[in-house]
């Protein structure tokens, strides 16, 4: 029983560390360009291109950060008109 709350604290404080850093820091570093925006030629050292993964931008929003904003959007689209 006590290994059981034990890794349910553990769990509980490893989501709420997640959804704390999600709140602060929504976006990170797109994975295919490094945060760059773009890629490089691999024939040479210019640059090629924009990244098609995060159309330039660099960052993408993280997956924990994209779950509650879908979850505000339906919490909002199904209340009720007073």
């Amino acid at each position: 029983m006590r290994g059981t709350l034990t890794a349910i604290a553990i769990v509980a404080a490893a989501v709420l560390g997640y959804a704390l850093s999600c709140a602060v820091r929504p976006y990170r570093d797109c994975w295919l360009c490094d945060g760059k925006g773009h890629h490089r030629a691999k024939s040479n050292r210019k640059l090629s291109r924009p990244c098609w993964w995060c159309k330039g931008a660099g960052k993408r929003l993280r997956y924990g950060r994209r779950l509650w904003n879908r979850a505000r959007r339906v919490h909002r689209d199904a209340g009720v008109a007073r």
